[in-house]
């Protein structure tokens, strides 16, 4: 469990720096988090990434669980949201699912230390004694199956998959394989190996045999 912290009164008196923005910060904060995990991110370092005053950072988010809470909402508002958007956005449906997978792959074998996906990194590191945490992770992995969903059902409309594709347990299993991926690559030598199963996934959603790659 996080302590609250009492910000000492002279702390509170410390003005915010110019160009302080909440959106901004809670940016920052996710990436601060995302690639250093919650436990291993002290307020002290926090303070130093952020560019904040102590009392700045006390008197607007509270705590570091606050912080945290605030920055996976981020994540959640920021880029899970723009799932459905991405591939509902005109033209084939099933190169769009693809073009997603294969980011998660591209920006895992361009890391030096892959960082997975803050969603799955906190269901291992904060669930389920973190309720407020699962709350807000539950949300994501409904909007990526929703959006998933919406996906499949307007490829389904267009012909890229069979018409009476069981689009709600498809898009879970992409939901499923998304997260599995995330898990991985953080230990895949080979981030991009894995497109080949990507691959495989999406014919057999447009009803095609998966074909063998030619050995070496």
């Amino acid at each position: 469990m996080c302590t609250r912290v009492q910000i000492p009164a002279s702390m509170a008196s410390v003005p915010r720096p110019r160009g302080f923005t909440e959106t901004d910060i809670l940016e920052r904060a996710m990436q601060y988090f995302w690639t250093n995990g919650y436990e291993s991110s002290s307020m002290a370092a926090l303070t130093t990434h952020l560019g904040l005053h102590p009392g700045s950072l006390y008197r607007t988010f509270t705590d570091k669980h606050t912080l945290f809470l605030r920055a996976l909402a981020h994540y959640r508002d920021t880029q899970t949201r723009q799932l459905t958007p991405k591939l509902l956005a005109g033209g084939p449906v099933l190169p769009r699912i693809r073009e997603v997978l294969i980011d998660y792959l591209e920006a895992a074998a361009n890391e030096a230390v892959p960082r997975g996906c803050i969603a799955v990194n906190t269901v291992g590191e904060r669930l389920p004694r973190d309720e407020a945490a699962s709350q807000i992770v539950q949300e994501i992995l409904a909007l990526v199956e929703d959006g998933f969903r919406q996906g499949l059902t307007a490829a389904a409309q267009r012909g890229e998959i069979p018409a009476d594709t069981d689009v709600d347990t498809e898009a879970t299993m992409l939901m499923t394989l998304l997260q599995g991926l995330q898990v991985v690559v953080k230990a895949e030598r080979n981030p991009r190996r894995l497109t080949q199963m990507v691959d495989a996934m999406l014919m057999r959603l447009a009803g095609q045999p998966p074909v063998r790659p030619a050995s070496a």
